[in-house]
């Protein structure tokens, strides 16, 4: 009797632990189509925005051309206007600039990517990021904590527009920052894929924002123009990634970038 019972109690306890592999497996499973099934919507949606915006650009830059030529001509003959006028003409001409280097970046956003992959070391990429961001910010490099896993293994993909990647999501994190506030880039090596944390201790994101962030020319941003995020998006889709982001407003984001290992 006592070893039938040990024998029963034996395969109940091994069917629990099946039950239990099964379900963490189904979680997993559940996790990564959600993951996909988001990323194909963005793709979708960038698809169809990209090609309107080609449109729009190039139906925007006739008049502008006109516009500017006009500006031009009067500015060649602003000695003898009133100073007034002399000013207003000299900037319809450098907002028509201003408008036309914004279409150009549409433009830059709505053309396909090209990949130039190898194996590349994610630690070092984000480290070009920062130190390209504290380039650009040499009076207030950012304050940045790196924690890195040394033996973080390479992924197959674009070092320059991973970089990119990295860089917006960084500085995206230390605008947000309050003045002197730290924020850490955290690696590691995560289920067959590699992943580089972002964390901010900022105000936050509203949750009703959280689901248009990654949305071409959504920001909340004053003067922004809302690409930063949709273009990182993009890139990562291109690797066969994901950015997933979590945020409690008052306490701060998490933007994880998340990329398969190299085969």
């Amino acid at each position: 009797v006592a070893f039938l019972t040990y024998t029963l109690a034996e395969a109940n306890r091994r069917a629990v632990l099946r039950a239990q592999a099964a379900a963490a497996e189904l979680a997993e499973a559940n996790r990564r189509l959600t993951e996909a099934e988001a990323s194909a919507r963005r793709s979708e949606r960038l698809a169809a925005i990209g090609q309107l915006t080609a449109g729009l650009a190039h139906e925007l830059r006739n008049p502008l051309g006109t516009i500017k030529a006009a500006s031009e001509m009067l500015e060649s003959q602003k000695d003898g206007m009133p100073p007034v006028a002399a000013e207003m003409a000299s900037y319809i001409s450098s907002e028509v600039d201003r408008t036309n280097a914004l279409i150009t970046r549409f433009l830059d956003f709505a053309k396909p990517l090209r990949l130039e992959k190898k194996a590349v070391d994610l630690n070092r990429v984000a480290d070009l990021a920062i130190e390209h961001l504290a380039r650009q910010n040499p009076g207030s490099p950012p304050n940045v904590h790196r924690n890195y896993d040394p033996s973080l293994p390479p992924v197959h993909g674009d070092e320059e527009l991973l970089e990119r990647v990295l860089f917006n999501l960084i500085q995206n994190a230390v605008q947000a920052s309050p003045p002197g506030g730290i924020v850490t880039v955290k690696t590691r090596r995560e289920d067959g894929a590699v992943e580089a944390a972002v964390l901010d201790r900022g105000p936050g994101i509203q949750a009703a924002d959280l689901e248009r962030i990654f949305n071409p020319f959504f920001t909340t941003k004053s003067g922004g123009v809302g690409l930063g995020l949709a273009v990182s998006s993009r890139i990562a889709d291109e690797h066969g990634g994901t950015i997933q982001v979590e945020s409690e407003p008052g306490r701060g984001s998490t933007f994880v970038l998340r990329l398969p290992v190299s085969l």
